[in-house]
């Protein structure tokens, strides 16, 4: 590989993203990323528990031309993977990576690291992962950010958070973004939260910030496989691709970055874009919310600094969730490893019921007792 040679034609700005040849059966959806340039198909390949090298070739084939990874996802192993499957068309598409580093120090290794392991000299969106507080984003990250972008290491500067509204100054002023990457789904998209998140997707849109939206899956609780036997049978839409639609609905949204663990799922996540979302999605997804009340962290900060042991009670629930819901218990119990030493050395079981209050519904006292059975 030729770093000088790659760098030029950056510069020159000759790095115009194709979509593969298209082979799905529905026909592909673009949509403009804000105002990056950029056409991305609406559903787009979220690559973090992806191990299957075909898995990700058989979306590049399909015709997704949006992929998504992380440094950490499996230890490092999931860029590899990534690399791997585009080959010789890494050109073809528009690559995201993020860095969950806490401090400039380490965001800049892994940034380092991301390009090394995917044997690219530059990706098209770089993300700062996983910011819920303006805090968490000092002054020498967003640094890093732009004097790689100016060394044309990233094309883009992004930043993915699960809480948009408290971010919209840091986004839209101190930190200029040009993408975001948004925890969006239709199980919080009623009451005055979703209202606040409409409204701040409302802004980012007038700004021309480019979004994506993730975890729309509901926690991946939609019984994925129960879908697909329903929908052969039946013919009838699945609440998996109902969900994906929801957040398609209006094109605040241009893009979602989907779990494909499987050529299965990759195959369902594609007929999100048959057709608009409709009155018989949302009927199906009103019957699975109530399903989901009692399981589904929101993370809408209610419980924030409520535990009077100092419980981190959202980061325990969403842990719960990558086993429950999602099915990978390894990415779980990485990020419970991480949590504070409290998650580990005080049991919630040792409580006859939890001092902190869901209002949303979340049956806290069951979902925390379940994540430390996990992981302790």
């Amino acid at each position: 590989m030729s770093h000088s040679s790659s760098r030029r034609e950056f510069l020159a700005g000759s790095l115009a993203v194709q979509a593969a040849p298209r082979q799905a059966s529905v026909p592909l959806r673009y949509r403009a990323l804000g105002k990056t340039g950029l056409k991305v198909t609406e559903v787009g390949c979220g690559c973090e528990a992806v191990s299957d090298m075909s898995v990700l070739q058989r979306a590049l084939d399909l015709g997704i031309n949006f992929f998504d990874t992380a440094r950490p996802y499996q230890g490092g192993n999931n860029e590899r993977v990534l690399r791997a499957a585009l080959g010789a068309r890494r050109k073809e598409v528009i690559v995201a990576s993020r860095s969950y580093g806490k401090d400039a120090r380490t965001i800049q290794r892994e940034l380092d690291e991301s390009l090394y392991e995917l044997r690219t000299d530059y990706l098209d969106i770089w993300y700062l992962g996983a910011k819920d507080s303006p805090g968490d984003v000092t002054d020498d990250m967003l640094e890093v950010q732009r004097k790689a972008q100016q060394a044309g290491k990233l094309r883009f500067r992004g930043l993915s958070t699960h809480r948009l509204p408290g971010m919209r100054d840091l986004i839209l002023q101190r930190g200029r973004f040009d993408v975001i990457q948004v925890s969006y789904s239709f199980a919080t998209g009623a009451g005055s939260e979703g209202a606040a998140v409409e409204a701040a997707l409302d802004e980012m849109k007038k700004a021309g910030v480019g979004m994506v939206a993730m975890k729309v899956m509901g926690g991946g609780y939609l019984r994925r496989l129960t879908d697909s036997l329903r929908r052969s049978l039946t013919g009838r839409p699945s609440a998996h691709v109902a969900a994906l639609r929801w957040a398609l609905r209006h094109d605040r949204i241009q893009t979602t970055s989907v779990r494909m663990a499987d050529r299965e799922q990759l195959e369902e996540n594609i007929r999100a874009m048959e057709r608009p979302f409709s009155e018989e999605d949302r009927k199906l997804l009103a019957v699975r919310m109530d399903e989901l009340r009692p399981l589904l962290c929101r993370m809408c900060g209610a419980c924030d600094g409520a535990c009077p042991k100092g419980m981190p009670v959202s980061e325990l629930v969403r842990c719960a969730t990558y086993a429950d819901g999602y099915g990978v218990y390894a990415m779980g119990r990485d990020r419970f490893s991480r949590l504070p030493a409290v998650a580990r050395e005080v049991r919630c079981s040792d409580c006859a019921r939890c001092a902190v209050r869901c209002p949303n519904g979340v049956r806290l006292h069951e979902r925390l007792v379940r994540a430390q059975e996990l992981y302790c």
